[in-house]
Parts: C-alpha cells; structure tokens; sequence
C-alpha cells in the first residue's frame, strides 16, 4: 500500500502556484494535503501505468533531478540511476525503477512533481496520462464527480472544441479536482 511521502522542496516560481496553494489546503482532520495518503484508486492507477509512464519520460532531464532536488531519492540512488545511463541501459527501463522507487512512498507531493508543467513540457507523451489521470480523480472523489450534471455544471477554462495551448489549464483543473478530494465539498462557481 502507498505510504505517506516525503515533503519535497518546492522551486520557486509562478509555474507550480496552484499545486503550492492546494498543498496547504487543510481537510477536516487539519492534515495538509501532502501528508495524506493516496486513496487506493489513485495509488492503483499509477501503479498500472507505470509501464506508459516511463515510456513517456524519455531522457533523464528534467525528471530525474526534479526528484532528486525534492529529496524523492537520494544523492546515491539517483548516482546509481546516472551509472545505469551510462552503462547504456535504456530510459525507459531505468525510469520504470525510479518509478518503482516511488510507488514504496507514494503519496501527493510524487503527483504534483510527476505532473509539474516542467515535466508536461518536456515529456509530451505525459500529458495523455495527466489527462487520465485527472478522470481517475474525478471518478473517485467523494463528490462522485463523474456525475454528467457535475461536470457540465464545472467551468471549463478553455471554450468547447478548443485545443488546449498551455499546461496552466490542466494544472487549474488538477487544483480543484484536489481541492474537492480533499475537503470534501464542491466549490460553488
């Protein structure tokens, strides 16, 4: 089972305001929202996509040393994963281990650095998983919010058939999703 995660530190910038400002987000029970544990249908979804997650992070950077500077994984873990690069094993198989890594402490701070905008950016094939993701969120709220009338009833950020052209939109939709998760109650728009 997913264990409480360790509290990263968080870079500094505008980027990552929104998961900041849901990170202290106190529940009921006055735990802030990092150091909750992932309710089993989140945990599981990541779990069985670990193999589509690591085959979208292609390259080391930015991923690998995102975790690293939020102390995700150690100094020596993290050169252990740079000798694997250098003894040519491939990515993908080495971010399936740091992602095996992971999944031992999981928790919401793995989540917001998985799918900061940074990783979004460098790591397209990521967004189709942030995606789904956000529907596991939705489907397993305790507002069940995968109720057609919530959903229509939610504010979309972009008009009906846009493309979206930013990240800033997912992360905004990512936000409320976990702020409702996580307090319980549907914020009146």
């Amino acid at each position: 089972m997913a264990q409480q995660g360790q509290q990263g530190q968080m870079a500094s910038g505008d980027s990552n305001l929104n998961l900041r400002m849901v990170a202290e987000i106190q529940n009921v029970e006055g735990q802030n929202l990092q150091e909750q544990v992932c309710p089993e249908p989140i945990f599981r979804f990541f779990r069985e996509n670990k193999v589509e997650i690591a085959s979208a992070i292609t390259r080391p950077f930015p991923f690998l040393m995102g975790l690293r500077d939020r102390s995700f994984i150690s100094e020596q873990m993290y050169e252990h994963f740079q000798e694997a690069f250098r003894n040519l094993v491939p990515v993908t198989r080495v971010m399936y281990c740091v992602l095996s890594e992971l999944e031992k402490t999981f928790g919401w701070s793995h989540l917001e650095a998985l799918f900061s905008r940074i990783n979004l950016m460098a790591y397209p094939d990521l967004n189709e998983i942030y995606r789904s993701f956000q529907n596991v969120c939705y489907e397993h709220s305790p507002l069940q919010m995968n109720n057609v009338n919530d959903l229509e009833d939610r504010p979309r950020l972009l008009p009906y058939g846009k493309q979206e052209n930013s990240n800033a939109c997912h992360e905004m939709d990512f936000c409320l999703i976990l702020q409702e998760y996580v307090t319980g109650k549907k914020r009146e728009y």
